[in-house]
């Protein structure tokens, strides 16, 4: 729960009761290299212990941000990408999903997804790893292309 808590602080969920529903927008990247979709493959938990992801980049957004500035945010967190290099298209597709949380057993959630495209230069183009800067959680990633 105190994560929960803490999203809420953050402004990267918002809670509403009647019943409780949790509603996060997150911005989603595609990618592209020689035809392949970046994917992070696996985490590695902080506790040694891995989960599957095959999720492409995502970050949720922070109230005031645009879908651009949280997918250049999730470029420079995720994978350590910064500058002018980094290009972000202009549109984003919008999508709707609800159901239960995943995250937090019992509670529903609403997930709002931005899809961008996102040109990154200087990644690995075979499977490769970054470290978590963040939360204490995660430990690393494993990205790969599919």
């Amino acid at each position: 729960m105190d994560q929960l808590w803490d999203e809420i602080a953050a402004g990267e969920t918002v809670l509403e009761s009647e019943p409780p529903l949790r509603r996060v927008t997150v911005v989603t990247l595609r990618i592209l290299q020689s035809g392949k979709e970046l994917v992070e493959v696996a985490q590695l938990m902080a506790d040694g212990s891995w989960r599957p992801r095959n999720e492409a980049p995502a970050e949720k957004m922070k109230p005031g941000e645009t879908a651009s500035e949280t997918a250049r945010r999730c470029v420079a967190e995720e994978l350590g990408v910064e500058g002018p290099g980094v290009v972000v298209s202009a549109g984003s597709e919008r999508r709707v999903r609800r159901g239960p949380s995943p995250s937090y057993p019992g509670l529903t959630a609403e997930y709002v997804f931005h899809d961008v495209d996102v040109q990154v230069p200087g990644l690995s183009s075979w499977n490769f790893w970054t470290r978590e800067a963040g939360d204490g959680v995660v430990a690393g990633h494993l990205w790969g292309w599919r």
